[in-house]
């Protein structure tokens, strides 16, 4: 059995790891799929938040699975950043939907039966993000309570005071220009893409979001992509246009 002991030996391992050369999130993600004995595992920050971000994913089929969960707004990441309390869905069974009848139905189809924990970072009293792990195939254990809650709040302690990770960030957010680049681009263009669609079509932020959520599903693309297709107007969303336009020259 993994103790705490453990989990943050390894985690300081990790962090102490910047001569890899590979970023913290990397680091933090590979070492969490270790401890938890997962396939792959994301950590994801502000989960249901426009500003989300996924700051580490360690493969296709997790990254599948967290494109479906930001797409539907549905999912045991979703239930577990709302909820602050750790969720397990096993894709493939009847409970999973029941729960989650949209992300249940495209998960399996995409990736399979899965085993997914989904467990809420903490930061202090409020919610930071989701350490969401998985193993492929039906009837896994989820990893011990104790385990998956000591990691958890070991990461957000750790993305919270590496100086390293903060400058990664601010990086990111202020490229060129103080144009938003890496991970952030995407997420900046669906802040825009929904203030776009508020202004244009005089829906709430919420409302609005749900629009690009309902065309990325429809689609079969991430939000970031549908969000970029609105901004240089190659789709239409009012209800009189025809969700597609051809390029101008």
């Amino acid at each position: 059995m993994t103790t705490p002991a453990e989990v943050t030996s390894r985690l300081a391992e990790a962090v102490a790891g910047a001569g890899s050369g590979a970023p913290l999130a990397d680091r933090l993600g590979e070492t969490c799929r270790s401890l938890l004995g997962a396939d792959g595992v994301a950590l994801v920050l502000a989960y249901t938040q426009p500003q989300r971000l996924a700051v580490c994913v360690t493969d296709e089929v997790i990254g599948r699975v967290e494109n479906l969960q930001d797409v539907l707004g549905e999912g045991p990441g979703v239930d577990a950043y709302r909820s602050g309390c750790a969720v397990v869905g096993r894709i493939g069974d009847a409970d999973a939907e029941v729960a989650w009848p949209l992300f249940a139905e495209a998960a399996l189809r995409e990736a399979g039966p899965l085993t997914v924990v989904a467990v809420p970072v903490p930061a202090g009293a409020e919610v930071l993000g989701v350490l969401t792990a998985y193993r492929a195939g039906p009837g896994h254990p989820a990893p011990e309570d104790d385990l998956t809650a000591h990691l958890a709040a070991a990461v957000g302690v750790t993305l919270l005071r590496d100086v390293d990770f903060g400058r990664d960030l601010e990086l990111d957010l202020a490229g060129p220009g103080g144009a938003p680049t890496g991970v952030w681009a995407a997420r900046a263009e669906v802040h825009q893409a929904t203030g776009f669609l508020v202004a244009r079509l005089g829906l709430s932020p919420d409302d609005a979001l749900a629009l690009l959520r309902a065309r990325a599903y429809a689609a079969g693309l991430t939000l970031g992509e549908v969000a970029h297709q609105v901004l240089v107007r190659a789709v239409d969303l009012a209800p009189d246009g025809n969700g597609s336009r051809p390029p101008t020259c």
